[in-house]
């Protein structure tokens, strides 16, 4: 390697790099504002100018673009003719780019206006890293300080592998970047949600759905918020599994909606296999951590748990008999911490509650095809009254606690929630079931009975609408009192007579919930 092309904006690690490649003896070659920090530094260089042959125009929107650096980069070293063209060509090989592209998200971010954010769309970077990257068995191409390090100490040893993998990074970089553009560009003007962008970049998860299938966590910028729960990475316990994520995505969902109607109360969400198993909202972490595992205390055994508040060392020592699988919460104590650094096994995740409005989009694979759609982020409702009794004054503080509950639960899905020792808590479930009559009579109102609830003081949220009176008899059958349903039935009115019959107090929401 003999020539190296330097060009970044993001320039940390950069004068190390030039160094290092100074001792090699390559000629480093480049342009205007990298050019400037190097000889700040006392590092000679080329000016790009020296080899285009042309001067950096239209305020530096002309640089790197040109036959002479394309050349160097693209010609194979290995195939005769284009050794030739190149010598008839008077074409210098460029071994080594080493390239960061305009921040055009990072002035996304700062809502800059549109002329702004076409000024930070880069073009000749782009250039270069692929063709750098296309011609990887012969060149070098580093798109990220942090392949700096791995570069110099496996200088004088790297493989054609090594460049390969540098090539998929550079792929997959420029990929995103122009996602990316294309995501905020067309969002600036409908407001739509971004489309996913894979990272090519996978790291290996302990095990699939079941332990003979292997699994991997790709990230995807599906969202507009920055810090993910495939990000996040755990303080402590052993690796994570296909299905640890996947509970864990429900768990801090469905405590992150919660948060967003606690008015500073606590939150605490407890799963098992992706649905609620206790749920609680009230005033004191403890206590809700309390109260969401009398929810269900065997399905609580082997479970995630989220917190919207820190997690503190009353709540790691209350747990300590207890076995867990991941605690998330915004942050942990140092008592905690110190308590639970004594279940080795146990994973903790700092991660804060999501934002309300995160835009997220959702993907699911089938054969053949992927599933995209906006993530359900509803966790406001309007209320219509549907029958002659009203919903009791106690049930009524409970509608929105019980629509978000409900929500993630699998369809179907039947939500029986109550107030208990001054906490609004998940009194039964019944979810995954073909009939919605099951999920009521066989699931949800046993569950609440076994727990002494008084049945004509929870109230019931269905995710789906009751398409006959039938629900409404068992509903009378086992006590319920108080309904909550989306409506939107052809018999809407039959079930509406069903419940009058009864003296059942039943709203509408107008809002499906549905979760497959």
């Amino acid at each position: 390697m003999k020539r190296a092309l330097l060009s970044v904006s993001d320039k940390t690690g950069i004068i190390e790099l030039a160094k290092f490649l100074k001792t090699q003896n390559i000629e480093i070659i480049s342009t205007g504002g990298t050019g400037k920090l190097l000889s700040e530094n006392k590092i000679p260089y080329t000016a790009i100018q020296d080899i285009t042959g042309n001067p950096e125009a239209f305020g530096g929107r002309m640089k790197t673009i040109s036959f002479q650096v394309a050349s160097g980069l693209l010609f194979r070293r290995s195939e005769p003719q284009d050794i030739a063209d190149a010598k008839s060509l008077e074409i210098e090989p460029i071994d080594i780019v080493v390239c960061n592209l305009y921040p055009f998200e990072e002035v996304a971010k700062k809502k800059a206006e549109l002329a702004t954010l076409i000024e930070n769309i880069d073009i000749g970077g782009p250039t270069m890293i692929r063709a750098a990257a296309k011609n990887y068995p012969s060149v070098s191409v580093l798109t990220n300080p942090n392949q700096y390090e791995a570069f110099i100490s496996h200088y004088s040893n790297q493989t054609i592998e090594d460049r390969y993998q540098l090539a998929l990074d550079a792929f997959s970089m420029t990929a995103h970047y122009d996602q990316f553009i294309v995501n905020h560009l067309l969002r600036d003007q409908s407001e739509r949600a971004p489309l996913p962008i894979v990272n090519l970049n996978q790291s290996e998860l302990r095990y699939g759905e079941n332990p003979h299938q292997a699994a991997w966590l790709s990230q995807v910028r599906n969202t507009e918020q920055m810090e993910t729960l495939a990000n996040a990475t755990p303080l402590q316990g052993k690796a994570l599994s296909y299905n640890n994520m996947l509970d864990a995505d429900a768990a801090w969902k469905c405590n992150s909606d919660l948060n967003h109607i606690a008015g500073g109360q606590t939150s605490l969400t407890i799963i098992k296999h992706a649905n609620p198993c206790g749920v609680a909202l009230g005033e004191n972490s403890l206590d809700a951590l309390k109260e969401a595992w009398a929810c269900d205390p065997v399905s609580s055994f082997g479970s995630v748990i989220c917190s919207n508040k820190t997690w503190n060392k009353e709540m790691s020592e209350w747990l300590s008999d207890k076995f867990v699988e991941i605690i998330i919460a915004p942050s942990f104590d140092e008592g905690a911490r110190e308590v639970l650094a004594k279940k080795k096994n146990l994973r903790l995740i700092e991660l804060a509650p999501k934002p309300k409005h995160a835009k997220e989009m959702t993907v699911r694979s089938i054969n053949g095809g992927l599933l995209i759609q906006e993530e359900d982020e509803r966790v406001h409702y309007e209320y219509t009254p549907s029958s002659k009794t009203k919903l009791s004054e106690k049930t009524q503080t409970l509608r929105d606690f019980g629509m978000i509950v409900n929500k993630y639960l699998k369809s179907n899905g039947i939500t029986l929630v109550a107030s208990r020792n001054n906490f609004s808590v998940l009194a039964g479930g019944g979810m995954g079931q073909p009939n919605r009559l099951d999920s009521l009579k066989m699931l949800a109102a046993p569950r609440a009975r076994a727990l002494d609830y008084e049945m004509s003081e929870v109230l019931l949220v269905s995710d789906a609408f009751f398409p006959f009176r039938d629900s409404i008899e068992v509903c009378a059958e086992v006590g319920i009192k108080n309904i909550i349903q989306p409506g939107g039935s052809i018999r809407d009115q039959e079930v509406i007579d069903a419940c009058d019959e009864f003296g059942i107090a039943m709203e509408f929401t107008g809002v499906r919930h549905f979760r497959h």
